[in-house]
C-alpha cells in the first residue's frame, strides 16, 4: 500500500519532473506527498565553530536565506499539485546529504528522485545512498521525463535474490494495476551455477497468487544482463522496470558495471529498484 510518497526536491529544474510523477502516482493510490527540500549547509561550517565569527554568522544567514527563497518557490510548485502534501526541509552538510535524506525517506512508502548516473545536477551519490540506506522503493525517473506517463507495461527483471524479491514484493501495487506484466529472467553462466535456483515459473505463481497476471520470459544470449534488460524494456513496450539494487559487492558492480548501474545510467523509462 503507497499512502505517502517523498520526493527528492532542490531548487533545480527537475522538481517540476519530479513532483509531475510523484502527483500522478498520488492520485493513482490517494496518496499524500512530502516534499524533501535538500539543503546543502556551506562545508566551511562542518570544520569550523562559527559562534566566534561575524564572516561565518553571515554565511549562515546567507544560507538561510537561500534556502527559504527556494522553499517558497517549491511550497507554490507544491500547492499547484492541488494534493495533500507538505514541504519539509532538511539541512545537511555536504557529507551527510545522503544519509540524511534516506533518513527522511523512511517515514514514507515510496521515495521519488532523478535516477542515479543521469541527474543533471551531478548529486547521483545522494540518490544512491537513499537507494542503499532507506529500506524503502526509489522510483526513479530520467531527466525529463514527461509528465503524464501511466505504468501500464511493467517489465520486472527477475533474478532469485534477495534484492529481486523485496523489489517484486513493494513494486505490487503497480503491478496490480497494469494492464500487462513481463518477467524476464536472463540466463547468466553455465547451466551448472543454476543449479539450486527456483524455477522459472515459480515466479509467475506467486505473482498470480496475489492478482497479478505475467508472462514469464527467459532470456538468454547477452552478455550484459543490463543490456538485455533495456532491450526488453523496449521490445515489450514497457512504461516500468523493476528490479533489485546490486545483487553483487558494490566494489564489484563498478568495476564490472553491473545490471544496476547500467539500467539506472542509460534506461529511457523510470525504474523502481529496492535493495
Amino acid at each position: 500500500m503507497i499512502k505517502d510518497i517523498a520526493v527528492h526536491l532542490t531548487g533545480s529544474p527537475e522538481d517540476a519532473t519530479r513532483l509531475a510523477h510523484a502527483a500522478g502516482v498520488a492520485r493513482v493510490f490517494d496518496a499524500h506527498v512530502t516534499g524533501l527540500q535538500l539543503h546543502e549547509l556551506p562545508e566551511l561550517l562542518a570544520i569550523t565553530d562559527p559562534s566566534g565569527s561575524e564572516f561565518l554568522r553571515q554565511l549562515i544567514e546567507q544560507s538561510n536565506q537561500r534556502a527559504q527563497a527556494v522553499g517558497a518557490v517549491i511550497e507554490r510548485q507544491c500547492d499547484e499539485l492541488g494534493l495533500r502534501n507538505e514541504l519539509r526541509r532538511l539541512d545537511a552538510y555536504p557529507g551527510r546529504a545522503g544519509q540524511v535524506l534516506a533518513a527522511a525517506a523512511r517515514q514514507s512508502d515510496l521515495f521519488l528522485g532523478t535516477r542515479p548516473y543521469g541527474d543533471p545536477g551531478k548529486a547521483e551519490w545522494i540518490e544512491e545512498t537513499v537507494m542503499f540506506e532507506s529500506g524503502r522503493p526509489c522510483l526513479f525517473i530520467p531527466p525529463g521525463y514527461p509528465a503524464g506517463a501511466e505504468f501500464r507495461n511493467i517489465l520486472v527483471a527477475w533474478k532469485d535474490t534477495r534484492e529481486a524479491a523485496r523489489a517484486v514484493a513493494d513494486a505490487l501495487p503497480f503491478l496490480r494495476k497494469a494492464g500487462s506484466v513481463v518477467v524476464a529472467i536472463v540466463e547468466e553462466g553455465p547451466a551448472s551455477e543454476r543449479e539450486g535456483k527456483a524455477p522459472a515459473g515459480d515466479i509467475g505463481r506467486y505473482l498470480s497468487r496475489h492478482g497479478v497476471k505475467a508472462e514469464v520470459h527467459v532470456v538468454n544470449g547477452w552478455n550484459k544482463v543490463g543490456d538485455a534488460i533495456l532491450n526488453e524494456g523496449v521490445r515489450t513496450g514497457a512504461h516500468l522496470i523493476v528490479m533489485g539494487a546490486y545483487g553483487h559487492s558494490r566494489v564489484r558492480e563498478w568495476i564490472l558495471g553491473g545490471a544496476t548501474r547500467e539500467v539506472l545510467s542509460h534506461a529511457s523509462i523510470p525504474v523502481l529498484v529496492a535493495h
